[in-house]
């Protein structure tokens, strides 16, 4: 969780370089003790044909990967990754002509950020001169820029062709809700889902009916009105921590694709749309629904990395110490679009396939490796696998156990163990099949402007139709660099 955190802290720039062509070359772009960039061992093979003495039949429309030629496959990443280790073991073990290339970055907490900034440098001038990785995971990088010129396959036309890949396998809603504009440039190893914490012994107290799995933010404000009337100060908000520039990014990643284009370029900002997402959250803040000085609201957004982590979260709450424990229930998040509900998650180790790799077959069959039943349910890091037989081996095996131990080192939770049953599970997948809405794993530039223009709305000094018009005009021109 902390390298979440701290991928957070960075504001991401990508080298703006006239686009190359060509295969892959023999010169990579060097950044630390990692190597990015295609060692030119693998042949270009043509798209939807096979090379002699590989197998026949198509995968993805880009042809069978090679069982006899030997092919070199790049995978670069910034972080290290047992996960990615283990898949790259195994899968050679499997096809003794692929060699997985699997490069990273070492780094120590000293030189972090200035590693960072430079592997973000690299790769896009690798990528945009035609000599990046095959496959590159693009938690740290500017996805949307690599979207907008063009340097990743888009997957879902690959998966729709492909068919040994059976989508109802993993969980359709986050692939379903990954696409952008169409199209869907990166498959994740794992995703976290996001709800609200609700303090369940003073929403029953307050005895007022909602029903979470189809409110939207007006129905919240009506409904936490309604909650906490007569409160003490302590309790008089509904929800916690946030601040409303930085809600109006989040309302905005939620419905994405109503306000970007990626592909063509194109922002809609100057709409009534999100005019009356600036006017919403105001209210939200205005009303005292929401504040940065609360306490104990009703609510607090939490996000769920796994069954043990749900456990967790849900318990924590009755050893609040001076008195101020209660008995926590996860709800979902209202939704910001009123026609189509749903929660909100936020992907994990997500992989995208460089556009011009000259080995698209196999790195697409190791791609699907890292999602296969195989190695999914070996996961034991963040987020729940995308593979949903996976999941419901570790959701099992958990059940089996019976309880869920605290991960306090320090503090009343220290020790502490806490039962689980299947119906906790039940409630859980509720959650993971509902999730639709994608968060971005980073902020991106995008996001900065929104909170730098959207400050002005929010203290008066401008309206909210002068404030779209600087956000569509900044934002259309770093979608235009």
């Amino acid at each position: 969780m902390m390298l979440i955190v701290l991928a957070a802290l960075f504001a991401w720039t990508i080298t703006a370089c006239s686009t190359g062509t060509g295969n892959h070359g023999e010169n990579g772009v060097t950044v630390g003790n990692g190597n990015i960039g295609n060692t030119g061992k693998g042949e270009e093979q043509p798209a939807g044909g096979d090379k002699p003495g590989t197998s026949s039949g198509q995968q993805g429309g880009l042809g069978r990967p090679s069982t006899t030629e030997k092919k070199t496959v790049v995978f670069s990443t910034f972080f290290p990754s047992n996960y990615f280790k283990e898949a790259k073991k195994r899968y050679e073990a499997q096809h003794p002509n692929i060699t997985i290339d699997l490069q990273y970055i070492d780094s120590d907490n000293a030189h972090l950020e200035e590693n960072l900034e430079k592997f973000v440098k690299t790769t896009g001038t690798a990528m945009l001169s035609g000599k990046g990785p095959d496959l590159i995971e693009m938690d740290q990088l500017p996805s949307d820029d690599y979207v907008k010129k063009k340097m990743l396959a888009n997957l879902g036309e690959i998966i729709d062709r492909d068919p040994d890949f059976k989508k109802e396998q993993y969980f359709t809603n986050v692939l379903n809700g990954m696409q952008v504009n169409g199209g869907m440039y990166g498959l994740p190893v794992g995703f976290f889902i996001y709800g609200l914490i609700g303090n369940e012994d003073a929403i029953k107290k307050s005895g007022v009916p909602f029903d979470d799995s189809k409110w939207n933010w007006d129905q919240f404000i009506v409904t936490a009105q309604e909650m906490t009337k007569g409160m003490d100060k302590d309790h008089q908000y509904a929800l916690g921590g946030s601040m409303p520039e930085y809600m109006t990014t989040q309302f905005v990643n939620e419905r994405f694709a109503t306000f970007i284009n990626q592909e063509q370029g194109k922002a809609s900002f100057e709409s009534s749309s999100f005019t009356d997402l600036l006017k919403q959250v105001k209210v939200l803040f205005d009303e005292k629904v929401v504040g940065t000085e609360a306490r104990f609201p009703l609510f607090r957004t939490v996000q769920i990395n796994s069954p043990a982590d749900y456990i967790r979260e849900l318990r924590q709450s009755e050893f609040i110490s001076g008195g101020n424990a209660y008995v926590s229930k996860l709800y979902s998040s209202p939704s910001t679009d009123q026609q189509h509900p749903g929660g909100s998650f936020r992907t994990y180790q997500t992989i995208g396939l460089n556009e011009r790799s000259a080995v698209k077959p196999e790195a697409w069959d190791f791609l699907k490796f890292l999602l296969s039943d195989e190695m999914q349910a070996k996961q034991s890091g963040a987020g729940f696998p995308l593979n949903k037989a996976a999941y419901a081996k570790q959701a099992k095996g958990i059940v089996e156990k019976g309880s869920v131990e605290s991960d306090q080192p320090i503090g009343p939770m220290k020790g502490k163990s806490f039962e689980i049953k299947q119906q906790d599970i039940n409630d859980l997948e509720k959650f993971l099949n509902g999730a639709t809405y994608p968060l971005q794993f980073k902020p991106s530039q995008i996001d900065e402007i929104i909170v730098e223009e959207a400050q002005a709305f929010f203290t008066g000094q401008k309206s909210a139709e002068d404030v779209a018009k600087l956000i569509q005009n900044r934002v259309t021109t770093y979608l235009n660099e």
